[in-house]
């Protein structure tokens, strides 16, 4: 197959040799045979009108004697193989020789002709266009006739094309001719050459064919000093380097074996002098560099870090296992654990495997659990002690105070639902994690959905007189968990009632687009400050902690809001700026 595509590629090259060659040669040859034919053509019409103007009487043409000048023009231009055509100064038409006298009258004005207007301006018109008299392309070049040097009409010659566009078909004939007798003789030659080219490669893939099998035994025949002579002597020197490095390979292939028994994430693998033999894509990414960027580099090149070369260089020189953990913040802003275990080669240390481990998560996770014992045991502990305090005041005699023992338990009242809805909400955010509970999915309308949820909030809205607009379209359906979807617009118009202004108002979009339905809602309350507006889905987390108590919020709402959403394959957004409200806009799939 390679000998055929090589064989035809070479035939073909000569080719479009040949062809480009003759294509580029006819077109300027046709470009310059076209230009000069008509250069000395209008020349000869020149010295033929100049001539005629000699012999033609002025006073005819100004006395306009048609008759006359018919039969002067018809005399002339039967000697000469070309229309004469006679016009007086205001464009009108004399004299033709190839029309009759009653068609000369019908012609229409010639002074809007590009020859005629240019001859009775005093220069030497010429022009080429289609006669509508004759229905032919012709030549046209006209002479201003003078008489007392002033002129007093035009004389003009015009010849067709016809010939003009037969030598150059001729030329262009002879042209093809060439061409394809040099493409037979270029195709000849190609098969040729190609032949005689393609025997020694044929010879090369043969021998290669034997290297590729692991015989280095037998050598490329070197037939000639040409570019094919020096690629079977490459070939020759490559099958002997080949058989000199598989020792070097198979030692290659047991520090291989060992990052891949060992590997976690990212693997460095150094030799005993500290320069980095191999890398893997982990690492690549991790310190944003390339393998080829890392071989045969000192790790503290490619890797700007005095904690892992120290981790490195002590598993080198003791032969012990060294294990760290390490906080990046460039390239990136992770936790690693680094772990550097020497390779020994004969019982001595030849290089180090550098195993390093991603603990972010972990990390992460360990803090997500103390922040939330920490907040869960606040938030318990806060109405647990009001709850305490005034039960221990109601036992202490306030219970035989009527004025103050309604108060004292309606207080206690107050707590104990906190409690409960911070009970209800971290089961609700349990499960919601959990997955434990399905999504019921039903198709339902939004806009109703809403208006439900507003109705459970008539006397809080009241109260604060706030304005709420309804832009959701009755047409606008959602495919969701019902149930969850309310406990999402409860919680965000919950909040967008208690932070929100007097007066103010909450305004309710949505719209489909593409495959996933938009759905916002905006307030204009006291709005989000820049440097909070990232934690406010974290459990337990408060822009106003004093507000949100004193409110009854339990810092749970929108972390559940967000893990709704997020079990529906949609995202939520908010944007917000401090006393122009807040919008929070979540997607869902359709």
């Amino acid at each position: 197959m390679f000998k055929e595509r090589f064989h035809f590629k070479l035939i073909l090259s000569y080719f479009l040799v040949v062809l480009i060659s003759f294509g580029v040669v006819a077109f300027f040859l046709d470009r310059s045979l076209e230009k000069n034919s008509f250069q000395d053509i209008k020349a000869s019409l020149v010295n033929q009108t100049i001539l005629i103007q000699n012999q033609m009487s002025s006073e005819q043409l100004i006395r306009s004697n048609t008759v006359d000048l018919m039969a002067f023009v018809r005399s002339i231009g039967s000697k000469i193989n070309a229309r004469i055509t006679i016009v007086s100064s205001k464009g009108k038409v004399l004299a033709d020789s190839q029309r009759s006298p009653d068609e000369v009258l019908r012609m229409e004005n010639h002074a809007d002709r590009r020859e005629i207007r240019a001859a009775l301006s005093g220069q030497v018109g010429e022009d080429t266009h289609y006669s509508n008299t004759l229905k032919k392309n012709m030549l046209y070049v006209a002479l201003p006739v003078q008489d007392q040097g002033s002129i007093v009409g035009a004389l003009r010659l015009a010849i067709p094309l016809t010939s003009v566009d037969k030598t150059l078909w001729t030329v262009r004939e002879i042209v093809i001719m060439g061409m394809i007798l040099a493409v037979f003789l270029a195709f000849g030659l190609g098969w040729i050459v190609s032949a005689k080219t393609i025997q020694p490669i044929k010879r090369m893939i043969q021998v290669s064919r034997k290297f590729a099998e692991g015989d280095f035994s037998r050598a490329i025949p070197q037939d000639s000093r040409d570019e094919i002579g020096e690629l079977a002597a490459t070939l020759n020197k490559m099958a002997n380097d080949l058989e000199s490095k598989i020792y070097e390979i198979q030692t290659q292939n047991q520090h291989l074996e060992a990052i891949f028994s060992s590997m976690i994430e990212g693997v460095i693998v150094v030799n005993g002098s500290g320069q980095v033999i191999s890398i893997n894509s982990a690492v690549e990414k991790i310190f944003a560099i390339t393998h080829k960027q890392g071989e045969r580099c000192p790790l503290l090149e490619i890797i700007r870090n005095n904690d892992i070369f120290e981790i490195m260089n002590k598993a080198l020189i003791t032969g012990n296992v060294f294990s760290k953990d390490l906080s990046l913040n460039y390239p990136v802003k992770k936790i690693f654990r680094i772990s550097a275990s020497p390779v020994f080669e004969k019982g001595v240390v030849s290089g180090c495997l550098v195993v390093i481990h991603d603990i972010t998560e972990i990390r992460r996770l360990e803090t997500m659990r103390r922040d939330f014992v920490a907040n869960v045991s606040h938030e318990l502990k806060t109405p647990l002690t009001s709850i305490k305090g005034y039960v221990e005041a109601l036992l202490d005699g306030a219970l035989e105070d009527k004025e103050h023992s309604r108060q004292f338990l309606k207080i206690v009242s107050e707590h104990a639902e906190r409690l409960g809805q911070l009970i209800n909400d971290l089961l609700d955010l349990s499960a919601i994690e959990s997955q434990e509970v399905a999504l019921n999915m039903t198709t339902f309308d939004l806009k109703g959905l809403v208006q439900k949820v507003l109705s459970n909030f008539q006397t809080q809205i009241g109260k604060q007189g706030l304005n709420i607009i309804d832009e959701l379209s009755k047409d606008l359906m959602i495919t969701a968990d019902r149930a969850r979807m309310e406990q999402v617009l409860t919680n965000l118009i919950d909040n967008a009632i208690k932070f929100n202004k007097p007066g103010g108002s909450i305004k309710f979009s949505g719209r489909k687009i593409e495959n996933k339905i938009e759905i916002v809602v905006e307030d204009s309350g006291i709005g989000i400050p820049a440097t909070d507006v990232p934690r406010i889905f974290e459990r337990f987390y408060r822009v106003d902690k004093a507000r949100s108590r004193e409110l009854g919020g339990t810092g749970l709402g929108l972390s559940i809001v967000k893990h709704i959403i997020e079990q529906h394959h949609g995202i939520v957004e908010v944007e917000s700026s401090v006393g122009f409200g807040s919008r929070f806009l979540f997607t869902i799939p359709v």
